[in-house]
């Protein structure tokens, strides 16, 4: 019961955890000569930034060269560094990719991180020309529920559990997400979660920094994704079936080092001690041998997937 009080409070901060943002409209679209005044917010980690975007539509109303009357607030976008973010990644994954990513992270690492999160809002289409989507609260609602339906069915086998929900359970687990409302969260969620034991797969992704040579403006997210089983079956880590899916049968639980070191060898040779990389969850250094099944299940997203951004240390 000890463990369990100490997980379900490691989720609780993981729900309440806030970034502090500070956003500046672009100052190509701008009417100030020396630009308008900055829009600051404590914001979820979990949370999604399209969400902020018709409070911004309204805060910068004045400020827009264009007539605010034909920009529509769903299709702003944010950069970080002249790279524009992506709007189906939570508020705190972006932050982990785009600024502790770049950080050294090595035993001595603070947790100091660069912040406020500095971001600059655009309204205008980007200047490679490329069509974004605008990120309307259906098209954001749809892509939560697919990106929680693909969890599912790695978790289970199939997509029965979510697609056993309610019209009502998957409003109020995209709404509960939004409003930060963990307990009706919790309970919609742990009815999709499998009993322990009866779990498939671990939804893990892994996202890798750019390197450091790359022009910022062209930097592209590295996402490394597989079928990772909850357990490590007989023939030890090293087996080739280490990693491969079908179930929780006999062996050792599932680490993050045994999985990082199936799916990365070269930045983790060890699997008990990071050397080259370190994982980080919701902004924290994960040790190597947590508990991969514990991690989803008091760790991940509100989408269901566990996201791990790799650090490089210096």
């Amino acid at each position: 019961m000890a463990q369990y009080g100490q997980l379900h409070a490691i989720q609780r901060s993981v729900w309440q955890a806030r970034l502090p943002l500070e956003i500046r409209l672009a100052a190509s679209e701008c009417r100030s000569f020396n630009r308008a005044d900055p829009y600051l917010i404590a914001f979820p980690r979990l949370s999604y930034l399209p969400l902020l975007l018709p409070r911004l539509h309204a805060f910068f109303y004045s400020s827009l060269i264009a007539d605010p009357e034909t920009v529509s607030p769903y299709a702003g976008y944010f950069t970080y560094d002249n790279v524009p973010l992506k709007w189906h990644l939570p508020l705190g994954l972006l932050y982990d990719i785009y600024v502790l990513s770049t950080q050294d992270a090595g035993p001595d690492h603070a947790a100091s991180e660069s912040l406020p999160f500095k971001l600059t809002l655009h309204f205008a289409p980007d200047e490679t020309g490329s069509s974004m989507l605008d990120a309307t609260p259906v098209v954001l609602h749809d892509s939560f529920i697919n990106s929680v339906k693909e969890a599912d069915f790695l978790r289970s086998g199939t997509a029965k559990p979510i697609m056993t929900l309610s019209a009502q359970e998957s409003k109020a687990l995209w709404t509960s997400t939004q409003e930060g409302d963990l307990m009706t969260f919790a309970k919609i969620h742990s009815s999709l979660v499998p009993a322990p034991g009866q779990l498939r797969n671990v939804p893990l992704r892994v996202y890798l920094p750019s390197s450091p040579d790359q022009d910022p403006s062209k930097a592209q997210i590295k996402v490394l994704q597989s079928h990772i089983s909850p357990t490590v079956p007989g023939g030890g880590p090293s087996s080739p079936a280490a990693l491969r899916g079908g179930g929780s049968g006999a062996g050792q639980p599932q680490t993050l080092g045994t999985a990082l070191h199936q799916l990365i060898p070269s930045l983790f040779p060890s699997r008990r001690t990071p050397i080259l990389a370190t994982p980080l969850l919701h902004g924290t250094p994960i040790p190597m041998t947590a508990n991969l099944d514990e991690l989803l299940r008091w760790g991940c997203y509100a989408d269901g997937w566990l996201s791990i951004v790799l650090a490089m240390r210096g």
